[in-house]
């Protein structure tokens, strides 16, 4: 999958920096309210999304039930929204991830250094750009420099995304464990174990996805990361009972 990204978030961001850290909660209530409108603005663009996403899949559960000379027509046309759907749905994840952390961190503000903040906000920046191999380390310093941060889990959880985003899913496996592990009582639990189904979606490990969706489903019913993984376990189960390939029997030995 492709990993995109996601620039309303960078815009955020840059916008929350640059009022400095150290002007106190006065000023950071005036940034909520002065950026109230982007906010808003972008909720809806988010909104809208979704919509448009709904609407393809809507056409794509239509073109199955045609006939097969229209199917047949339509095929490429289908690939291409199907295309199409699956990166909207990616930016339309990963934005909305960064969105909830912004105002996450914003309630967490009073219980951060402003060192540690500066670390971290340097280190998600350098993902937003895809400098994925630069941000690694300072999730890393920051861990170590300061692993009782309020940011530590959502440090731990970006590491695993960064190996997720370069395609080592069996190393983004063990960063998201340990996020499970280290942090259980953090709300990246849910969005770790959901990305380790992915993980294994994505090795073609349908088997161990599907349990790890289904850990999702059941552990975190009422999550926003259960709404995805119903949809991953459908697209599982899919592909666990197709039938496999018909093979031709081996030729006999001539005599």
């Amino acid at each position: 999958m492709r990993y995109r990204t996601p620039l309303f978030a960078v815009l955020f961001f840059s916008l929350f920096l640059s009022v400095g850290w150290a002007q106190g909660e006065t000023d950071l209530k005036a940034v909520q309210e002065s950026q109230g409108r982007v906010l808003a603005d972008q909720v809806n663009q988010l909104n809208l999304l979704r919509q448009e996403v709904q609407e393809l899949k809507g056409f794509i559960e239509e073109t199955k039930h045609a006939s097969e000379e229209e199917i047949g027509k339509n095929a490429k046309l289908v690939r291409d929204f199907d295309l199409r759907i699956t990166g909207m749905e990616e930016r339309l994840s990963l934005d909305e991830m960064q969105l909830k952390e912004f105002l996450s961190e914003v309630e967490k503000s009073e219980k951060i250094g402003k060192q540690e903040y500066a670390l971290y906000k340097k280190a998600l920046m350098l993902v937003n750009t895809q400098h994925y191999k630069e941000a690694a380390p300072l999730f890393d310093q920051l861990l170590k420099k300061y692993p009782k941060s309020p940011l530590a889990d959502n440090s731990q959880y970006w590491k695993g995304e960064i190996l997720f985003a370069l395609k080592s899913f069996p190393e983004a496996v063990l960063e998201f464990q340990k996020v499970v592990k280290s942090f259980p009582k953090s709300t990246k639990v849910p969005g770790a174990v959901l990305k380790q189904g992915e993980c294994f979606f994505e090795l073609k490990q349908y088997e161990d996805a599907k349990a790890f969706f289904q850990k999702v489903i059941k552990e975190f019913a009422a999550s926003e990361e259960a709404i995805q993984a119903r949809e991953w376990l459908q697209k599982v189960e899919a592909i666990l009972v197709k039938p496999p390939a018909a093979t031709e029997p081996p030729p006999k030995p001539s005599k």
